[in-house]
């Protein structure tokens, strides 16, 4: 309980000191009533924690007015991982896929934000993810605010250097998986998701590569996006996380309600009893997230 505050402490302090700027994500706020705290999750092949989650009704879904979604949830022992690379000392790559594939399976990237370490930002959904492909999580170069230990996240002197920084980072992680996985990632058709800090850099770094990441899920993290700039980076879908609780979900609503207009795949999936961490549901609301953007491939 003390780790779990002293965690939602220095989440909430770091994200105060992300102040708003012309070039870079705003401040967000963590509510003290979340339901989770970043934490971690085992990174060997035979750790016992189960990434499972129980079907839902269609009914109960967690996200705004979509039709019902197939249950693709892979159980722990259908999952290869989570395994760590390291992308230099101190910073693992956390990654995981399919057991059992027929080819390359899909890379699903993800960048985790300030104060989130990637066993906690894609570990909570790695059932979900590894039904999907290949997930692969890279470690930010810095640590959460000013302490010397602690939860990683990603530091540089202006916003376009920190992007930048991100998806080095990014690309480099996925060839050393590829290094040690030969044939088992394809980039046709590829995710990028990003929580917090890294949903605000996930689309820069779409515009930077034009047709390298056709979907988009953005979780809590009120991106200014427009259909415009994401049909010019060849991205066909974008989903959007908020949690219900949290001050990003209302922005988040006005950005679906622009693209919708323009004609723009885009949907909202909601968080319930949170506000910027994850919920207790999470593996269930990144299933029908990916099914979503992924309903677009065609």
């Amino acid at each position: 309980m003390l780790l779990a505050r002293a965690a939602l402490v220095a989440l909430a302090a770091a994200c105060a000191r992300s102040a708003a700027t012309e070039s870079g994500p705003p401040a967000v706020r963590v509510d003290a009533g979340a339901t989770s705290a970043p934490g971690s999750v085992g990174v060997t092949a035979t750790e016992p924690d189960a990434v499972v989650a129980t079907p839902r009704d269609a009914s109960a879904a967690s996200f705004d007015a979509a039709p019902p979604l197939p249950e693709t949830i892979l159980p722990r022992e259908a999952i290869d991982g989570p395994h760590e690379l390291l992308l230099e000392p101190g910073r693992p790559i956390f990654y995981a896929l399919p057991r059992t594939t027929r080819g390359p399976a899909r890379l699903v990237a993800h960048l985790h934000g300030m104060c989130g370490p990637p066993s906690y930002a894609c570990g909570k959904w790695l059932g979900a993810g590894t039904a999907v492909g290949v997930v692969v999580c890279p470690t930010g170069n810095a640590r959460c605010g000013d302490s010397p230990v602690g939860p990683p996240a990603w530091d540089a002197g202006t916003w376009p250097d920190l992007v930048a920084l991100m998806d080095g980072d990014l690309e480099a992680s996925i060839k050393k998986v590829e290094a040690k996985r030969p044939h088992a990632v394809t980039r046709a058709g590829a995710v990028l998701t990003g929580y917090s800090r890294g949903a605000y850099a996930a689309v820069p770094i779409a515009k930077r590569h034009p047709g390298r990441w056709p979907f988009l899920v953005l979780i809590e993290a009120d991106v200014a996006v427009s259909a415009q700039a994401l049909r010019a980076a060849g991205v066909r879908a974008v989903a959007f996380v908020g949690g219900e609780q949290g001050d990003q979900i209302a922005g988040m609503r006005r950005s679906i309600e622009a693209l919708e207009k323009d004609g723009f795949p885009a949907r909202l999936f909601v968080m319930k009893k949170t506000g910027h961490l994850y919920s207790e549901d999470m593996e269930l609301v990144m299933r029908d997230a990916l099914a979503f953007v992924l309903s677009h491939e065609s």
